[in-house]
């Protein structure tokens, strides 16, 4: 970072934070705003916002600061709930902590979350949420979390690949995708059971920018099963295809409701379903 705070990209809080599952102070660094520092680019068909560099402070990634983590146990989560967790959750990730050090570190061996963040860190603060949000209650809506800590991951992933070709970081997105298209599936499965609300989650996101809530949570399942679903048996395919496409069906229904969703959802839904209809029918 500057050594002028306003031409800084970040700063750290004032104030510490106390990790409830291992007690200790750590400090939370933030996106500043204004100054020009994000442009907003193009929207993507997975609903990521891409951001223009600018000659000043260069590529930005808003959201490597997303997850707060605690530098000493690595327990990580939405800033929400790193504090509502309860006492059997913390006893449980401070028993993990190895399991958590030792998950990355033969890819990113150099990790330091009291530095300011990088991609690296970005990808690795997902991962630890993902591994920490394994013993959160149901009641905090973990499994769809666990999706958007996925994606996001993937995203980050692809674009450490872009400036690393040679480190195979394609292939860490590509996993992180699969675990996406698991966890979006399994979300909707326990809301159907009950088992699990998706809405009491907050927001969903699937980028910073704009919330697409419940409707987005079906079109980023759909799209993450035509891409990354089942491949290699025809039938399962096919089957798995049948349900995507009616449930991207579900988002631009006949009357009202589907004029009160955005548009920008609206169009990669009719998209996606003409595309999941292709394959069917080729």
């Amino acid at each position: 970072m500057s050594a002028k705070a306003g031409d800084s990209i970040t700063f750290f809080s004032k104030n510490s934070i106390t990790c409830p599952v291992c007690s200790s102070e750590f400090y939370r660094e933030d996106m500043r705003t204004g100054r020009g520092r994000l442009i907003a680019g193009s929207l993507t068909e997975e609903l990521r916002r891409l951001y223009e560099p600018t000659e000043k402070y260069g590529e930005v990634y808003p959201l490597i600061y997303s997850i707060t983590v605690c530098p000493e146990c690595l327990y990580a989560a939405f800033p929400q709930d790193f504090d509502a967790i309860p006492p059997a959750t913390a006893t449980a990730l401070d028993e993990s902590r190895e399991s958590r050090r030792n998950s990355l570190l033969k890819i990113f061996p150099d990790l330091d979350f009291t530095q300011p963040r990088d991609l690296s860190s970005g990808v690795a603060s997902y991962h630890y949420a993902m591994m920490s949000m394994e013993s959160f209650p149901p009641e905090m809506s973990p499994t769809i979390k666990k999706g958007l800590s996925s994606l996001r991951a993937a995203w980050l992933s692809n674009d450490l690949h872009r400036k690393q070709p040679g480190e195979h970081y394609d292939y860490l997105s590509q996993l992180y995708y699969h675990k996406a298209w698991f966890f979006y599936s399994e979300a909707l499965r326990y809301e159907e059971e009950g088992k699990e609300g998706i809405t009491d989650a907050g927001f969903l996101g699937p980028d910073l920018d704009q919330n697409y809530g419940y409707d987005g949570v079906l079109y980023i399942s759909a799209l993450l099963e035509f891409h990354h679903g089942a491949q290699d048996n025809e039938e399962t395919r096919r089957s798995s295809l049948e349900r995507a496409k009616t449930t991207v069906g579900r988002l631009f229904g006949l009357g009202k409701a589907s004029k009160d969703k955005p548009s920008t959802l609206l169009e990669r839904a009719r998209d996606l379903h003409a595309n999941i209809n292709s394959e069917l029918k080729g």
